[in-house]
């Protein structure tokens, strides 16, 4: 017996879907601290002592509310954990331009930090790069930063000593 197949159903519409997005008061710390200072602002869960870089407001393991109280200075350094070369173009929703490639891309845990930020690499020979190489964020000059991500081009490659 046979069954008879069915077409896949489907609806298309295009739709406006207006929000707005509220940063909260530790997201706006650590921008206005990144502007005005160049520092980066960590967070430890009070509870369980997580540390989180970018910093929440909600422990994501224990789900404590997290305060402008435990956020600190982090520093610049890490190490790179994950890498990849982005050789594909693709328009930058941040300029509206299509980005240069290839670049360098990857997942950087700064010294302390328990959780990873996804950022630009400035190397992007597979060859030359090596998960757990130590990383250091470049920071644009203060008069240049306007409070987003895009005041840290990349991060570099640290020398060993």
């Amino acid at each position: 017996m046979s069954q008879k197949k069915e077409e896949p159903f489907s609806i298309s519409w295009l739709t406006d879907l207006p929000y707005r997005y509220s940063m909260g008061p530790i997201a706006l710390r650590f921008f206005e601290e990144l502007k005005e200072t160049g520092k980066f602002l960590g967070i430890k869960c009070k509870k369980c002592g997580k540390v989180y870089f970018p910093p929440r407001a909600i422990c994501a393991d224990c789900l404590v509310e997290m305060t402008l109280d435990e956020m600190f200075d982090i520093g610049h350094e890490g190490t790179l954990d994950g890498f990849t070369v982005v050789n594909y173009p693709f328009v930058d929703p941040n300029t509206g331009e299509t980005r240069p490639f290839p670049y360098g891309y990857g997942a950087i845990k700064l010294l302390g930090a328990d959780t990873w930020m996804l950022h630009f690499v400035d190397e992007t020979d597979p060859d030359k790069v090596k998960p757990g190489m130590r990383v250091k964020a470049v920071i644009k000059p203060k008069g240049e930063r306007k409070g987003t991500l895009e005041d840290i081009p990349y991060f570099r490659a640290v020398e060993k000593k």
